[in-house]
């Protein structure tokens, strides 16, 4: 289970670094929580709510966890992709 953990917030930081390189160079935010062209600070509270929010989550209903993790993380990961496919490198600065 904590494999699946470490999948899901490493795929919140990926996530977290390619909006901000985004920001950083010419790209505007599609998703409407952010806004257009959203703060660093915004962006990382954002996504430690996200991991609190599936954290409680989990631990209301545990036995979904692995089902949750798992859905959850093939979302960030999925997201990821659709940006790489964009033009957006994984690369990012903090």
């Amino acid at each position: 289970m904590k494999l699946l953990w470490v999948l899901f917030i490493a795929g919140q930081i990926v996530s977290a670094g390619n909006v901000n390189y985004a920001q950083e160079n010419g790209y505007y935010e599609i998703n409407s929580i952010y806004g257009e062209h959203p703060s660093k600070q915004k962006v990382y509270a954002i996504k430690a709510a996200e991991c609190l929010a599936l954290y409680g989550l989990t631990k209301a209903i545990p036995k979904y966890e692995e089902h949750l993790l798992v859905s959850a993380s093939s979302i960030v990961w999925t997201f990821i992709y659709y940006d790489n496919r964009r033009g957006l490198t994984l690369g990012f600065k903090w």
